[in-house]
């Protein structure tokens, strides 16, 4: 059993592929958390309709202008009934109908406390899987010699583990890899050999000269430190909660 905390604003045209891929997970049970902050489009519509059409067992939790995703996955975790944890980005795709099972069969007998998987982009477009194959077989790598880190989009925790540390830390961005690296305390993470997650490169979609900037200079700095402050992202931040379409 696996609570599944999703973070929602204006998702309205991403979150249906999400939860198109988990409704059809076969072998495992599950709850969905859904921790929105304060959308203005059709998002809440949306995991309505998917709790009453389709039967998901979807908790919605409206935070109101709260747009702070570690406190938004941090409230999703406390509303969270079961031991263990998957943080998912309301941007990803779950790769098959066995994803579920297959990921927490390797969680349960490896005894996996914290746990992250390769990420590959979800869109067709060849430099698009490109970056994502680099970042998921090279930079990641390299910052796993460095710390202890996973990726945001796919985590893997329990709830013992997620409340020794005091869950994310709200206080900055990058905060997955704070969250890994807090986290070795108890137990160093791992990254998942049998299945990965898509995900929508959408960051890349609208892209400023200043934003790609300054995602690329956190990347660099994140091999030396975990967490970076709001400040330094401010470019990066313009464009939270306004997603284009998706290109998949």
């Amino acid at each position: 059993m696996v609570s599944i905390v999703i973070c929602t604003l204006n998702e309205e045209n991403y979150l249906p592929k999400l939860l198109d891929s988990i409704r059809i997970q076969k072998g495992y049970k599950y709850e969905i958390v859904i921790s929105d902050a304060g959308s203005e489009d059709k998002t809440a519509e949306v995991a309505e309709r998917y709790k009453t059409e389709f039967g998901l067992p979807i908790t919605f939790i409206a935070l109101d202008n709260l747009r702070n995703i570690s406190l938004q996955r941090n409230i999703g975790a406390d509303n969270a009934k079961y031991e263990h944890l998957l943080f998912l980005d309301a941007d990803v795709v779950l790769p098959n109908e066995d994803f579920l099972k297959t990921a927490m069969d390797e969680v349960v007998k490896k005894g996996i406390k914290v746990g992250g998987c390769k990420i590959y982009a979800a869109e067709k477009k060849r430099y698009y899987r490109l970056l994502y194959w680099a970042y998921s077989n090279i930079y990641l790598t390299v910052l796993r010699w460095f710390k202890p880190a996973v990726h945001g989009c796919c985590i893997f925790s329990t709830k013992e583990i997620h409340n020794k540390i005091g869950g994310f830390n709200n206080g900055i961005i990058f905060e997955d890899y704070k969250y890994g690296v807090d986290a070795a305390k108890y137990y160093r993470s791992k990254l998942l050999k049998s299945t990965y997650v898509k995900t929508s490169a959408r960051r890349f979609y609208n892209a400023t000269f200043r934003s790609a900037t300054e995602l690329f200079l956190a990347g660099i700095y994140s091999l030396f430190r975990a967490g970076i402050k709001g400040k330094y992202m401010k470019g990066y931040f313009k464009l939270t909660g306004k997603h284009s379409k998706p290109q998949y």
